[in-house]
């Protein structure tokens, strides 16, 4: 098992947050009626990465945010492996930015990721560790 701390750098997705906490990633425009959750570009990598390994993994709301929460977590699973990630919200002055939340950027990802097969876990760990700054825990 592997566990790295990601600093994200931007907005990868953003989505509908009901269809989210259902599992689901509907993208949806930021000027909207619906609320909305935003995708760190970390998460985003990640599922690529994931689907490129296994085309046909799942994805999963763990636990999602809601309305007073900024923070989730998900899973995606493949049929050798799991990787999980949880968006933490670390900068952009929350609460005295009540903005702070909807750009990508704000947040830390800790990616957890197990396998039976220790190069696909490090193949995933390379492929987030190339792109973005990391440390592992």
């Amino acid at each position: 098992m592997i566990t790295l701390l990601a600093k994200a750098e931007g907005t990868g997705r953003v989505v509908n947050w009901s269809r989210f906490k259902q599992g689901e990633f509907v993208d949806q425009s930021r000027i909207s009626v619906t609320p909305t959750t935003v995708i760190p570009d970390v998460i985003v990598d990640v599922m690529e990465k994931c689907e490129s390994i296994d085309p046909s993994c799942s994805v999963e709301a763990l636990y999602p945010n809601g309305f007073t929460t900024a923070q989730f977590d998900i899973a995606i699973r493949g049929s050798s492996f799991e990787v999980n990630c949880g968006r933490r919200l670390v900068r952009g002055m929350f609460p005295l930015n009540p903005f702070a939340a909807e750009f990508g950027g704000n947040y830390d990802v800790l990616v957890t990721i197990s396998s039976a097969n220790e190069e696909i876990e490090e193949q995933i760990a390379e492929a987030v560790s190339q792109q973005y700054e990391c440390t592992r825990a």
